[in-house]
């Protein structure tokens, strides 16, 4: 499965000068009147000359998160005319790619978008920092729920704002199924009743043009494989940051995936890359793909608004789902940055203004912050993913804290690793020793 996020890096995006100038207009206060908190500028760019300060903001995603996150910046120029936020975005991959780059160089952006699988690794290095002197003044985490506050720090300090959460859901094509004449499973199908699923729907798609699949291969989203084990008794790490789960667990896991291509369940890895930059749910060439639920509007947009329901992931005891609400996205500011406060004005303005909760909708997740809920009107996907983490609520459990330095590489490999497994270039057995050898090096033994 691919990672979050699609499209190719934009590089620096103009400012928008002109809307902002429409959206300031009846604006007096500037940023450096508002801001107040600690971790102010010296004077910089933003002095008695006149000068713009300038932020660099870059994040991960496609095209129409491009748009919103366009038109929450344009929003937050036309509060404070003293800023210019050149921005800029890339697909999952390439993003970390660029970033990994810069923060060698100690060039990050001023603020970024932060996953949970990199921010030890970002604040343990030193790239990212703390944000905890601009909390309550600068950027505002009252609103924000507790639950979810433990994925945001690294050794006791805060790191990453959530301005949005989720959990993972299977998304189903419900037009695609209906002209198939493939029922909608239920809320609590079993794995062996999914793979049965996708075989059916496989089998049924099997004389279209484009041929319809099941969905891709779900066995290569780490983040599945987590939910797997802790509906197991299991988890990724135990209290000491070593893995808590060993081959044979990873060996049952990847196991599913040559039989599941063998029966054509699955995409062919060949046509998926074909596919890239475009969501073979969105593309029609599957019926079911198992993702974070937030996913359902840009599937839904992709396809062309077809009706598509939300429905848990496969389980096997519905008492044990091992599904956890986590923080979608979190933002972070750089440790070199020149303009802290603005920095944390941008970030505070992006979690919880409600205009921009209104831009977004539950297009990155719900809203972590209840001041941006109250942006929201929702219908359709929208409402749709509210409904479906109020009806699990219950059943979910806190944030789990940030992984292990490392996570990230751990992440990649397991998805690498996978896509050779679905080429047939390597076995299951050598799969699993693959990444464990890449994992004992990155763990550190």
């Amino acid at each position: 499965m691919r990672s979050p996020g699609t499209g190719s890096d934009q590089g620096a995006r103009p400012s928008r000068r002109g809307v902002r100038a429409v959206l300031a207009a009846g604006v007096a206060a500037t940023l450096l009147a508002g801001c107040g908190g600690g971790g102010g500028d010296a004077g910089g760019d933003a002095g008695g000359d006149g000068g713009q300060v300038v932020l660099d903001f870059a994040w991960w995603g496609d095209k129409t998160r491009a748009e919103r996150y366009e038109k929450a910046v344009a929003l937050f120029e036309g509060e404070n005319p003293g800023v210019d936020v050149r921005t800029r975005y890339a697909a999952f991959g390439d993003y970390w790619t660029a970033r990994n780059t810069e923060a060698a160089g100690g060039a990050l952006p001023d603020v970024l978008q932060m996953d949970v699988s990199y921010i030890t690794d970002y604040a343990e290095n030193g790239r990212i920092a703390p944000l905890d002197e601009h909390l309550g003044s600068g950027i505002d985490v009252s609103t924000l729920p507790a639950s979810v506050l433990p994925a945001t720090k690294v050794g006791g300090e805060t790191y990453g704002i959530p301005t949005s959460t989720n959990t993972l859901a299977t998304i189903v094509n419900t037009d695609l199924l209906a002209e198939l004449g493939v029922p909608v499973p239920g809320p609590d199908l079993t794995w062996q009743g999914y793979d049965e699923f996708l075989a059916a729907v496989t089998a049924a798609g099997a004389a279209r043009t484009p041929t319809v699949h099941g969905s891709s291969d779900y066995t290569q989203f780490i983040s599945l494989f987590q939910v797997w084990l802790g509906q197991r008794g299991k988890a990724m790490f135990d209290d000491d940051g070593g893995l808590g789960f060993d081959e044979d667990d990873l060996a049952e896991w990847w196991g599913r995936s040559p039989q599941l291509h063998e029966a054509g369940a699955f995409l062919p890895p060949e046509r998926l890359a074909q596919l890239e930059g475009t969501d073979a749910i969105g593309s029609r060439e599957s019926a079911a793909e198992i993702s974070w639920d937030n996913f359902l509007v840009r599937f839904s947009e992709g396809a062309g608004g077809a009706a598509m329901a939300l429905l848990p992931p496969p389980v096997d005891d519905p008492a044990e789902r091992g599904l956890f609400l986590k923080p979608s996205l979190m933002l972070s500011m750089s440790a070199n940055t020149e303009h802290p406060a603005e920095a944390a004005a941008l970030i505070d303005f992006i979690t919880n203004d409600p205009r921009v909760g209104e831009v977004f909708g539950m297009s990155r997740g719900v809203p972590a912050s209840a001041r941006a809920r109250e942006g929201l009107q929702p219908t359709g996907p929208d409402q749709q993913i509210l409904e479906y983490e109020e009806a699990l609520a219950p059943q979910l459990t806190s944030a789990p804290p940030p992984p292990v330095a490392g996570f990230g590489a751990l992440e990649a490999a397991f998805t690498r690793i996978g896509e050779d497994l679905s080429y047939g270039s390597v076995s299951v057995a050598e799969a699993v020793e693959q990444w464990f050898t890449e994992a004992e090096s990155t763990l550190g033994g």
